[in-house]
């Protein structure tokens, strides 16, 4: 379980970096804190679930939401955003420190069951 833990602090680290990097944002913001209570909340219905299917899918998918959503589309100047996002080396660079600090919790919880399993600790 030590290992999820580690894995979801990681992966909530990826937006703070970001906002903190490219966008004039309070730490507290809640555009920084809300996805780190999100990421807390299904953290803790996992560990409360034993890492049952419905709670490690969700993680699966929030952590893919923030890969694809936060971490590629919004640093990509598209019509049918409602801001537009810088174009600088500094900005891509904080949305693929975003984008890979999902990775680890992807790894773990999409990967063979036999990382899962470990994950979850003896039964």
């Amino acid at each position: 379980m030590m290992l999820l833990v580690v894995a979801v602090v990681i992966a909530a680290l990826g937006p703070i970096a970001h906002n903190l990097i490219s966008l004039p944002l309070s730490p507290l913001a809640p555009e920084t804190v809300g996805p780190v209570l999100v990421y807390a909340g299904l953290l803790g219905w996992s560990l409360r679930s034993r890492l049952g299917s419905a709670s490690r899918w969700s993680l699966a998918v929030w952590a893919l939401l923030n890969v694809v959503g936060g971490g590629i589309v919004s640093a990509l100047p598209l019509p049918f955003l409602p801001f537009v996002p810088d174009q600088n080396l500094g900005h891509h660079l904080a949305h693929v420190i975003y984008s890979v600090a999902q990775l680890p919790l992807l790894a773990i919880l999409v990967g063979p069951k036999s990382s899962w399993a470990t994950v979850r600790g003896p039964s």
